[in-house]
């Protein structure tokens, strides 16, 4: 392609990107969240402390409820919503994404699984046939209970689902722990139909043999209405009445309010306007119910905590991928919600809110529970910011899968198409083509990372967005290289452009990757700060390509460039490896040993067995002093390094057992699932035929580029570390391999048509 051809070709993709950004712009929304969010000089987070004498937390869980329903709910936003905090709350359990298992796994602290044990919380007298609820517990577990108690008739089952769960998991972990330091809890409410009760709260407040202390779950707790769907709804007259014996009084109080989730469990005998109507009338009266309780609750020591436990539906009026959380009361002041396990302005975890519970009664959160205590960060404007960020969050989620999903296919495409032309005779034509496509696949990531800090507003935008900026990356790179010399100026521009990329992100505390399409996602839940594995995988192959591509094309300076390389990849691990900054355990190792091979064969060490134990020795030297750091930090602090390490230690050889099973079982679920799998083995088996076919052509280029041959290996073998070591090792082992099949197909092809 002509040079006014690669112009034109740049100038339109500026042109793109600039109308995507003022299209974008034009949203107020989105607007606030490009100056506000993306800035860097967030507030500190401030923890929410207990009092001394801590007084009622009153938790009520509104099941279904969306953020859109909060936003446009002004009644609630003047009398509750700005005097506390607001945040989105992601959800994350065992099994089935039900009400049984999200709000077992808030009483846990941990995802579990409880899936059908809401139909089997009772009052201790309820008449279940001709038996008790008390008897059949008694049949069930051997415990006699008191008259007042509520029970969860499933806990056996409950137990055994998770027994050989991944996690430790304790179901009635929360209950338990309040027990045992004399703190009572109480349970009032249900989700009763007329065909089936449902009283998932039971879950979240029982202790670890199903026994809640006090409450009632019964049926006096719903009333007839001829006008709702099913017939049965909340009697707020006796809800109110038997939560005001417990107010004043301190202890942990569960208010459910099922109105929501009777109208989703209903919704497919329900017309769409009579449905909408109805939970426009259900937000009414739970909003009047949350007003006249904080009028009755002292806000110097009580606490209230408004949750959605379980996300999405069939039939909401809108997505619902995160849930709405508000705080207001003694310690809260106003602002967005975080906590140290997301270290997200405005996002939580279902996991942090036993652990909120148990440091707001003064009692320390045992290792079992994976989240932390809540935190405001204070703003003047949550609403605004919660909405633009739920916006982008919704579209980065909807875009991720079709745009990563076609990246793949295109990189499998032109892995065939390369294998192709250099077997076909006569592919000139073919090869000329596939050069620049080749290094457009390696500018993608680069790319990705870059579109996040634009703003967005659908997805073909972010998709238009994305193709620009390869575009005018690659068309730079040909304007300003008209000739490349030994062909490797290209890789070392792209690749080291990357890998600074990355780490200047990560010093500034991860901006771009948190809202980049090839990042984590705070839905999913799997990740919400640091190093995610898709741009380990990058970095590593990046950082490694870039800078032995460096070395070949320096010749004369060889052994003096091994110095500053060796530095580079030591601060690229100090990057990847510090809670600080990228707290990526799998990352750490696989970038320490392949580090230290490629740098050892750059260096002309001759590689053996003993070469190999020495490697991993230091690997584990290493890993040792990162973990010992963590530990030695305060428990807020901690990275899931530092409590992984704490859950080994308090639990010993089944954690670890734990852990390399988690680790196992999703690398053969995405093996097995996910289109990452077939890059990866699409570009081994792209490396494993070069070397054999055509005959010679891997000896010419480790004759011609010697350096650069050594690279291939130090990237194929971050490869193979990465898919071992991490949960998600075959999306990093692939993303690895962008950086390994790509350029060596692009130099097999210059070498057997050097004038293409």
């Amino acid at each position: 392609m002509n040079r006014a051809k690669l112009w034109i070709l740049f100038l339109l993709s500026i042109v793109v990107l600039g109308i995507s950004i003022v299209y974008s712009l034009s949203d107020p929304k989105r607007q606030h969240l490009f100056y506000s969010l993306y800035g860097l000089n967030q507030p500190t987070p401030k923890n929410i402390e207990g009092p001394a004498n801590p007084g009622n937390l009153l938790l009520i869980t509104a099941d279904r409820l969306t953020l859109t329903d909060l936003l446009n709910d002004d009644r609630l936003y003047q009398s509750v919503t700005k005097l506390g905090a607001m945040g989105l709350m992601s959800t994350g359990v065992e099994g089935s994404l039900s009400p049984a298992s999200t709000f077992a796994s808030m009483g846990a602290g941990t995802p579990l699984n409880a899936s059908g044990s809401d139909k089997n919380g009772f009052n201790a007298e309820s008449q279940i046939d001709s038996f008790t609820a008390a008897q059949i517990f008694r049949q069930r577990t051997g415990q006699i209970t008191n008259a007042d108690s509520v029970l969860q008739l499933d806990i056996a089952r409950i137990k055994e689902l998770n027994k050989e769960d991944k996690h430790t998991v304790i179901p009635g972990n929360l209950g338990g722990l309040l027990e045992q330091n004399n703190i009572e809890v109480r349970v009032i409410g249900n989700s009763d139909t007329a065909d089936q009760p449902s009283r998932p709260s039971v879950a979240l407040g029982m202790n670890t043999q199903g026994i809640v202390p006090k409450g009632d779950v019964g049926d006096d707790l719903i009333i007839k209405d001829v006008n709702f769907p099913g017939g049965l709804r909340t009697n707020y007259h006796n809800l109110e009445m038997h939560m005001n014996k417990y107010l004043g009084k301190p202890g942990l109080t569960i208010v459910e309010l099922g109105d929501l989730d009777r109208l989703e469990r209903l919704g497919i005998y329900t017309a769409t306007d009579v449905l909408q109507n109805n939970r426009v009338d259900s937000i009414e009266k739970m909003t009047s119910f949350i007003i006249n309780t904080v009028n009755k609750l002292d806000l110097n020591k009580d606490l209230l905590l408004l949750v959605s436990p379980t996300p999405e539906g069939n039939y909401l009026p809108d997505s619902n991928y995160l849930t709405p959380v508000i705080a207001i009361g003694k310690g809260v002041t106003a602002g967005i919600l975080t906590s140290p396990t997301t270290k997200r302005p405005g996002i939580i975890t279902n996991n942090d809110i036993a652990p909120f519970v148990l440091n707001y009664f003064g009692i320390d959160s045992p290792a079992s529970m994976i989240g932390r205590g809540l935190q405001v960060i204070p703003a003047d404007n949550a609403q605004l910011l919660l909405s633009s960020l739920y916006s982008k969050l919704e579209l980065t989620n909807q875009a991720r899968s079709p745009v990563l999903r076609n990246y793949v296919l295109i990189q499998l495409l032109l892995v065939l198409l390369s294998l192709a032309a250099i077997f076909l005779p006569q592919s000139y034509f073919l090869m000329t083509i596939l050069k620049p496509l080749l290094l457009a696949v390696m500018s993608v990531p680069l790319a990705l990372l870059l579109v996040a800090l634009l703003p967005q507003s659908s997805i073909l935008i972010t998709v238009l967005e994305i193709i620009s900026t390869t575009i005018v990356i690659i068309s730079l790179l040909h304007l300003w290289l008209d000739k490349y010399s030994n062909g490797l100026d290209p890789f070392i521009i792209i690749s080291l452009l990357t890998s600074l990329c990355i780490i200047i992100d990560l010093l500034l505390g991860a901006p771009m990757q948190k809202n980049s399409l090839l990042g984590y996602d705070p839905i999913g839940g799997a990740r919400f700060y640091g190093l995610g594995n898709e741009y380990m995988g990058v970095l590593i192959g990046a950082t490694i390509i870039g800078t032995t591509a460096l070395i070949s094309r320096i010749k004369k300076y060889n052994t003096l460039l091994l110095f500053p390389i060796g530095f580079y990849y030591m601060f690229t691990f100090y990057v990847i490896a510090v809670p600080q900054l990228g707290t990526n355990v799998g990352g750490s190792i696989t970038a320490a040993f392949s580090f230290l091979v490629t740098i050892l064969l750059l260096a002309g060490t001759k590689f053996n067995y003993k070469t190999l134990i020495k490697i991993t020795a230091a690997v584990g030297i290493l890993l040792i002093a990162l973990i010992a750091y963590d530990l030695h930090r305060p428990l807020e602090n901690q990275s899931h390094i530092g409590r992984a390490a704490s859950q080994i230690i308090n639990g010993g050889a089944k954690e670890i057992i734990n852990i390399i099973t988690r680790k196992l079982s999703m690398n053969f679920k995405l093996i097995k699932y996910t289109i990452w799998s077939r890059i990866f083995l699409a570009s081994l088996a792209s490396l494993a035929i070069l070397f054999y076919r055509p005959t010679g052509v891997m000896q010419s280029l480790k004759s011609k580029y010697p350096v650069m041959y050594k690279g291939f290996i130090g990237v194929v073998t971050a490869s193979f570390v990465a898919l071992v070591f991490n949960d998600s090792g075959i999306v990093a082992a692939a993303t690895t391999m962008i950086f390994g099949a790509p350029p060596l197909l692009y130099l097999v092809i210059r070498t057997l048509h050097t004038n293409c």
